[in-house]
């Protein structure tokens, strides 16, 4: 079997929003069994170890993104992904999501999106000069660069993360979860 760019960008990043679905499930079933509130799950986050809130600029006050924030930027970021290796306008949709039915929405039309992409248009991607402008300034890749040294590390990272607060909330989840099965 050879890999080509669409197992390696979008059919790589369906398979991760798919599990990232089983994950959210998982947490659904937890609250349900706990008597959690859905709010408390999708609002929890990671902190770091002696964390100082409010002092700006202290080594320790690292703002990490909400569990219904991490789910959004795995989705928008697989999303935005592939419209850069397109050539696509990529514009970030906001992250309003307030309820897993919300993250559920947000998945399904990331995984639909991403399924509906002709492997054959995303091949000119890996050519393709992509600048990526954020609050640091800008960093520039060929497309390939842009897939293996910034694209695929950001999409396992907020899925990562999710799963990581997920777990730190007491919900039981194992390798064979993150994988999809195969763990």
């Amino acid at each position: 079997m050879s890999l080509n760019v669409y197992d390696s960008s979008a059919g790589l990043f369906i398979r991760g929003l798919t599990n990232l679905k089983t994950l959210l499930t998982k947490a659904e079933a937890h609250i349900a069994a706990n008597g959690s509130g859905e709010t408390a799950l999708l609002d929890a986050q990671l902190a770091t170890e002696g964390r100082v809130r409010g002092v700006a600029g202290h080594p320790n006050d690292v703002h990490m993104y909400t569990l219904a924030a991490q789910v959004h930027w795995a989705a928008e970021g697989a999303r935005l992904a592939v419209a850069h290796l397109l050539g696509a306008p990529s514009v970030p949709a906001a992250s309003d999501e307030k309820s897993f039915a919300d993250l559920y929405q947000r998945l399904d039309a990331t995984i639909a999106y991403l399924r509906e992409i002709a492997p054959s248009d995303l091949e000119a991607g890996l050519e393709r000069a992509i600048e990526i402008k954020n609050r640091g300034g800008s960093m520039s890749f060929s497309g390939s660069q842009f897939l293996i040294e910034f694209a695929i590390p950001h999409f396992f990272y907020h899925v990562t993360t999710a799963y990581g607060i997920l777990r730190n909330q007491g919900v039981h989840l194992t390798m064979g979860d993150f994988l999809g099965g195969k763990g």
